[in-house]
């Protein structure tokens, strides 16, 4: 009888379910398993996220008027506590009369009191998903700006910008104020002494004669007492090795005057440009500012509005009142600059915009211009001043700036007649795309 020989055959090295061991196919399954629960699990993190930005916790509404709102999410909203007060209705039939509706279909949404509300959101009818908040306000008319403006602010304390090695009159080096002071210290008082500028301090240290100087600081909003070495310096001085700041200024965009003579401007804070830190606020101004080149934007390099600013008594607009992460407001001084009935429009809402054809108004010259944008997505649940991803689509913005600059941070964004926001924050590796924040982020 002939043999054969048999040749292993070079293969994947999988085995076929028929040939595996039971504890092989316990394995197997539970890979599968955990894929597949990895799978469910991003799924409904996507999912959750979709969800939230269609969702907004808060909501303002106008009272008496009534407000369209297309959530469409397969969820069922519960206002039993404020029947008597705001009337929701699902499209194509009138409202439920128990103060349940629906999240998958349009809603018209009506309030005739001016208050704060709260709705209840599950998801399906069945698990609790969260609340909404109604705030019911009266309507309101804002005038639009665009108009370059120079904005100076004087901190609340000497802000601390980092710690230096200074020489001794002896020759050796020293750096007293290292792992005592940190970037973003905000410097009160030097000996009980209250100080406003960097010249106060330098003159409390050269009275003072002292080795030891006490310094009074916030940080962090806390209050603390530090204590310095000073050094005695060949030029006769004493210091304690410290980069200091006491104000900021640059060129912004005022987004709009209310009918109180209240404007907002940038959309965003002003932060300390060396340590990222929001400038706490003790007083600001508002000048005219003059549009005289532009640094064109290109992928990883923003760009630039460039200017100069009118300072003086006599070129005051207004007074900077708050330095928030959301903006600026203040108060309008000059005529020039006060509300104008006439060029004032319709607050729209963030229920209110709509992905699509927008505008916004900034000055590049001696003129605000109009140009057209595209509102690329809508994330009505933000919580900061990102809840619009805007596109330049205007060819002569494009073709003189590249997209959005820096100094064009809120320009007012308009769309179907009413002001829905202002633009905040450029793409850096996109300059033709940004950010834009809600109005009422900045009312």
């Amino acid at each position: 009888m002939s043999q054969r020989r048999f040749r292993r055959r070079k293969g994947s090295g999988l085995l076929s379910p028929a040939v595996m061991t039971k504890r092989q196919r316990r394995k197997l399954r539970a890979v599968i398993s955990a894929l597949l629960f990895v799978n469910v699990l991003l799924i409904g993190v996507w999912y959750w996220n979709a969800m939230d930005k269609k969702v907004p916790s808060h909501i303002y509404l106008f009272r008496n008027r009534g407000m369209q709102i297309d959530f469409s999410v397969p969820m069922v909203g519960s206002l039993r506590e404020a029947q008597d007060v705001i009337a929701v209705q699902n499209s194509g039939g009138a409202g439920s009369g128990s103060g349940d509706f629906s999240l998958d279909r349009p809603l018209t949404v009506t309030a005739s009191q001016i208050g704060s509300y709260r709705a209840e959101v599950k998801l399906f009818g069945l698990f609790h998903y969260k609340y909404i908040h109604f705030d019911v306000i009266d309507e309101a008319k804002v005038m639009p700006s665009g108009k370059a403006v120079g904005l100076y602010l004087q901190s609340d304390g000497i802000m601390v910008l980092g710690t230096s090695k200074i020489q001794g009159r002896d020759g050796f080096s020293y750096e007293p104020a290292k792992d005592i002071l940190q970037p973003g210290d905000r410097i009160y008082q030097v000996e009980d002494k209250p100080v406003e500028s960097i010249d106060e301090v330098i003159q409390v240290l050269q009275q003072s004669h002292k080795k030891k100087v006490k310094l009074q600081l916030v940080r962090e909003k806390n209050k603390i007492n530090v204590k310095l070495e000073t050094v005695y310096t060949k030029d006769g001085e004493y210091k304690i090795g410290v980069w200091l700041r006491e104000d900021t200024e640059g060129i912004g965009t005022l987004s709009f005057v209310t009918e109180n003579n209240q404007f907002a401007a940038l959309g965003h804070g002003i932060a300390d440009v060396d340590t990222g830190k929001l400038i706490e606020l003790q007083k600001g101004t508002v000048y005219p500012a003059q549009i005289q080149g532009i640094k064109k934007g290109k992928a990883g390099e923003p760009g630039e509005l460039i200017g100069s600013v009118k300072l003086g008594t006599s070129n005051l607009l207004g007074v900077i009142k708050s330095n928030t992460e959301l903006g600026i407001t203040g108060d309008v001084a000059a005529q020039a600059y006060t509300y104008n009935e006439s060029r004032a429009l319709p607050v729209g809402l963030k229920q209110e915009v709509q992905e699509g054809k927008a505008w916004i108004y900034c000055q590049l010259g001696g003129a605000v211009e109009k140009f057209e944008v595209e509102i690329e997505e809508i994330n009505r649940n933000s919580r900061d001043n990102k809840g619009m991803v805007l596109r330049i689509t205007d060819k002569r913005l494009l073709k003189q700036t590249g997209g959005i600059v820096q100094g064009m941070s809120g320009a007012p964004i308009i769309q179907n007649g009413k002001v829905i926001g202002a633009v905040t924050h450029v793409f850096v590796n996109d300059p033709a795309g940004g950010y834009g924040t809600f109005m009422e982020n900045m009312l």
